[in-house]
């Protein structure tokens, strides 16, 4: 016992660990609290295909990683059980809020995704997606895997592990949200709205092209529809409007890519003003 206990000293000295190991873990804990929820909801990150024990070890390796831009708040953790219950909820509460931002980009893709199978017609067909966990439509899907290997291609999810320990900075461990008063309250809930309003806009511009061809599709077979009643336009659409899907989705995605990939930024800005909001 007298062994382990110098062997324990020893390693702290070695670390340069000023504080007793009780106290290490629960800062840790509390880190885990704010970089889990990313690790588990986010696609890019995980998601539902994702083992619970590699989403685990992928949170306690980023929480090592980030550790050093905490190490200097350790000592100011409390450990009254209450309070301590309070910062844990704190904590979730700002893992979630980031989030919800750094999702909002893979949610308005799937979200497209969607409108557009409902517009063509294709949403009958249905395909597990393992990155969510459930069954989604093909261009849902599409939508969705395009996204994400666009964000990891372009090292997105490095900026998002920097966006992590500048908010150990920005928003410490140890305190909690000031909002700089009920001004600032209302601006970081206003702020929250128009992110969900960012996704709508976002979803409406990646599903615009198909949109507007089923659009045209539809008022053209209307229009045979009135100079022929009896050609069974209902049935013929079924035929139509998923090949002019395919053929303009074929064309429009290097437009889709390219409107993906501005977004990103868009998200990012959104990351950095709920961060500043939340000091």
């Amino acid at each position: 016992m007298q062994q382990t206990a110098q062997m324990m000293a020893q390693l702290r000295s070695e670390l340069g660990i000023e504080v007793g190991f009780s106290e290490v873990m629960l800062a840790f804990s509390l880190l885990l609290a704010r970089v889990l929820p990313p690790i588990i909801l986010t696609p890019f990150l995980g998601g539902e295909s994702v083992p619970p024990e590699v989403k685990m070890g992928l949170g306690v390796m980023l929480g090592m990683v980030l550790f050093p831009a905490m190490a200097a708040q350790v000592k100011e953790i409390p450990i009254e059980p209450v309070l301590y219950i309070a910062l844990m909820l704190k904590e979730l509460f700002i893992g979630l809020t980031l989030t919800m931002v750094i999702g909002m980009i893979f949610d308005a893709a799937q979200a497209a995704g969607s409108l557009v199978d409902t517009m063509s017609g294709t949403n009958q067909a249905q395909l597990m997606v393992p990155m969510i966990g459930v069954n989604a439509s093909l261009f849902s899907n599409l939508q969705l895997q395009l996204s994400t290997t666009l964000f990891l291609t372009l090292g997105g999810h490095h900026l998002v592990i920097q966006a992590f320990g500048d908010s150990l900075a920005q928003i410490p461990l140890n305190a909690f949200p000031s909002f700089h008063g009920g001004a600032a309250t209302w601006t970081f809930y206003n702020t929250v709205i128009r992110v969900f309003g960012d996704m709508v806009r976002i979803s409406l511009a990646l599903a615009s092209p198909v949109l507007l061809a089923t659009f045209l599709t539809d008022l053209a077979l209307g229009m045979v529809n009135r100079v022929a009643p009896q050609v069974q336009v209902f049935f013929i659409s079924m035929q139509i409007k998923p090949g002019v899907t395919i053929v303009i989705m074929f064309f429009a995605m290097h437009l889709i890519m390219d409107r993906v990939t501005l977004e990103f930024g868009t998200m990012f800005r959104w990351l950095h003003q709920v961060m500043t909001l939340l000091r």
